[in-house]
């Protein structure tokens, strides 16, 4: 199953939220909007968009195009992804995004920081045209929330004695918090109900953190082809992640104080290799495999209440796509 067929039943909705999004993104510098278009060129899957327009659908499925409320709020929750994206390149010095080179390895940190809090702006004024202090409540929270995550994974890198509690709050603020904040604008935007608002948030916070999980494990079984940056980059940047945490803890101390200090040391191929061995010898693929798992049925669970028509459909099938995706 592809992206593509999933994103059948909206496709005529897709269609009308790149233009409403490329339309919140002009300017008057000519510097902005060479860098918009080597963003845009280089977008990913859109699956924030995505998520906004299936939820819509969701809760107002009456076959019309949907109205530039649902289109703007599915170009703000792209616009601060992206916003987010630029800012994290800085923070983490990554030359890469997607294969490519990232912003700041092109127009240097200062711009890409600039970048950043425009498209930050942007964000901040399409969300005044919802007129929904709903709206602006998820958002605020969801702006907050991602820079908590951020922070608190500044404060605890490379603490290797990371308690899985810890590692759950920070991907739930960094990572999940974006794809809730999705779920629920799209319900916001055709919805009063706050019930609705609520299950759209249990969706795509539980969707956001076995998409983080899965993260963690391309790192260790995904191909450098199809990921788009080098197997092991979380190895070498020191980023504690799920199946690495558990290893740890399963594993002799002793064992486990050699593997820290041989991901310390700027790891090489053959080392990256021992450490995959170690963690998978330790349990720690099984594992996240089994806590993804749980977050996937925690998901789905929260679609049940909703009848069957192809929007429920397409939000069940990208559970699926997004949770066993190899890029």
């Amino acid at each position: 199953m592809s992206l593509k067929e999933i994103c059948q039943p909206i496709k005529a909705d897709l269609e009308s939220y790149e233009i409403e999004f490329r339309s919140l993104l002009k300017s008057h510098v000519f510097l902005v909007d060479k860098v918009i278009q080597y963003i845009i060129a280089n977008k990913g899957k859109r699956l924030r968009p995505i998520l906004v327009i299936l939820a819509s659908r969701l809760h107002n499925s009456n076959g019309k195009v949907l109205d530039s409320r649902n289109l703007r709020a599915a170009a703000i929750m792209e616009l601060l992804h992206t916003a987010s994206l630029v800012h994290d390149d800085v923070v983490d010095s990554s030359d890469q995004r997607r294969g490519l080179p990232s912003v700041n390895s092109i127009w240097k940190n200062k711009v890409s920081v600039l970048m950043g809090d425009y498209l930050f702006s942007k964000a901040l004024l399409a969300m005044l045209s919802l007129r929904s202090m709903r709206a602006y409540e998820i958002i605020s929270e969801t702006a907050e929330r991602m820079a908590q995550g951020e922070l608190l994974g500044v404060e605890r890198s490379k603490d290797f004695r990371l308690e899985e509690e810890t590692y759950f709050r920070l991907i739930a603020d960094k990572t999940a918090s974006l794809l809730a904040a999705a779920c629920q604008l799209g319900a916001v935007s055709s919805s009063d109900d706050e019930q609705d608002i609520d299950s759209m948030k249990t969706f795509g916070e539980n969707l956001g953190i076995a998409f983080q999980i899965r993260d963690d494990l391309l790192d260790i079984l995904g191909k450098e082809k199809k990921t788009g940056k080098p197997i092991g980059n979380d190895i070498r940047d020191n980023k504690v992640t799920l199946p690495l945490i558990h290893a740890l803890r399963q594993a002799r101390k002793s064992d486990a104080r050699r593997i820290i200090r041989m991901i310390k040391r700027s790891p090489k191929r053959q080392e990256i290799k021992e450490i995959f061995a170690f963690v998978e010898q330790h349990g720690g693929i099984d594992y996240a495999m089994k806590k993804a798992d749980e977050y996937i049925e925690l998901a789905n669970q929260a679609l049940e209440r909703y009848p069957d028509t192809p929007y429920k459909a397409s939000l069940q099938k990208l559970v699926a796509f997004i949770t066993t995706r190899e890029s």
